[in-house]
């Protein structure tokens, strides 16, 4: 299974297009937007248009009417769990999961790096009492710009859209995670 991750779309219709061809082209099976979304419209172009299957966070720039875009596709993964091909994902968003009931999850997708859990600059002393708590095999995080990978902790972040990076994770039968880092202008000029 390929789970692609990207955050900041930053409510840019052609990133949109972009990373809906490079979600498709790389045959992920689930996109994880970990905020910064800021359109809803997007959202519904992204499930509906693009046909993707998404779930998302929400972070510091999105606004209401994110969260209702993704609550009315099912998509929103802030605060719950979801078992997704035999997978458990958890999300934390910019909430903060007060009530959130910790449980074991095999990743975490957090808008925010944690204090301890991070691999670009500490953020949220929140995110590491769930890490803490639910022990996943891998904290995926966003507000990273550039791609960062800490394995002492396994927190992975894919960088920003806005600057042309797409996280990938790679999931085996036995539940084996690898992370890749996708440069978008790399790959888009492979293809020409």
């Amino acid at each position: 299974m390929r789970i692609a991750v990207a955050q900041d779309l930053w409510g840019s219709k052609n990133s949109a297009k972009i990373l809906c061809f490079i979600v498709k082209f790389l045959r992920s099976d689930l996109l994880i937007l970990l905020g910064n979304t800021i359109s809803p419209g997007i959202i519904e172009w992204l499930i509906s248009s693009c046909n993707l299957r998404v779930l998302g966070v929400l972070s510091r720039y999105d606004n209401a009417a994110v969260a209702v875009a993704l609550s009315k596709r099912n998509s929103l993964l802030e605060c719950k769990s979801v078992e997704y091909s035999g997978i458990s994902l958890l999300g934390v968003g910019v909430s903060g999961c007060q009530q959130v009931m910790l449980e074991k999850a095999d990743i975490v997708f957090s808008s925010l790096p944690g204090l301890h859990y991070t691999c670009c600059h500490p953020c949220s002393d929140r995110v590491d009492i769930i890490i803490e708590g639910v022990k996943p095999k891998l904290i995926v995080t966003g507000e990273c710009e550039k791609p960062c990978f800490t394995p002492n902790t396994s927190v992975f972040s894919p960088g920003s859209l806005k600057l042309g990076f797409l996280g990938l994770l790679e999931i085996s039968s036995n539940k084996e995670i690898q992370v890749h880092s996708v440069n978008v202008e790399k790959l888009l000029i492979k293809l020409i």
